[in-house]
């Protein structure tokens, strides 16, 4: 007598290509389509385990009722996943940085990524030299020659900007 496990791999021979056809179909996705139809499989297994008469011929309706149902519960559950997660959100502000400092966060952003990374941690964030250079994996001499270069270029763009400023504000005084 075949065991239990025999009798699913029986039925995963002969119904798995199907099963994870359907699947695809159902939900749009290949690897989503494959990925329920193995869920199936597994179900199929944990039934079957207590139970080794569970699974009767024709044993197509019974997966094909557990794939539908299972593609259900997993839609049903992103859009509850979905709508509590818009209940917290909320759109970004058009300028989220305040007035005075949109200059510096422009200036930052202009920094290359590390150099950034750097600035933000040493002077925002309150770190160390060598804390910074720990959270970045970099030695602190690094870390500080980032932080000089940093601290230069955003000294030479502020300066920049701060002469259009003022350029822009004699124009419209004049």
């Amino acid at each position: 007598m075949p065991t239990t496990s025999d009798r699913i791999a029986a039925i995963y021979q002969e119904e798995g290509q199907r099963l994870a056809a359907l699947g695809r179909l159902l939900t749009g996705s290949i690897d989503e389509g494959e990925d329920m139809a193995h869920e199936v499989f597994i179900r199929a297994l944990r039934a079957s385990q207590g139970n080794p008469e569970y699974l009767q011929d024709p044993v197509w309706p019974w997966l094909r009722t557990v794939l539908v149902r299972l593609v259900i519960q997993r839609r049903r559950s992103l859009t509850r996943e979905r709508t509590r997660l818009m209940r917290f959100f909320r759109p970004a502000d058009e300028r989220p940085w305040p007035e005075d400092t949109a200059d510096v966060a422009a200036a930052l952003c202009s920094l290359p990524p590390r150099m950034r990374a750097c600035a933000v941690l040493h002077h925002c964030e309150d770190l160390t030299v060598a804390q910074t250079a720990d959270v970045l994996g970099c030695s602190p001499a690094t870390a500080l020659v980032h932080l000089r270069e940093a601290r230069a270029r955003l000294r030479m763009r502020l300066a920049e900007e701060d002469a259009v400023a003022g350029i822009a504000r004699g124009s419209t005084n004049g």
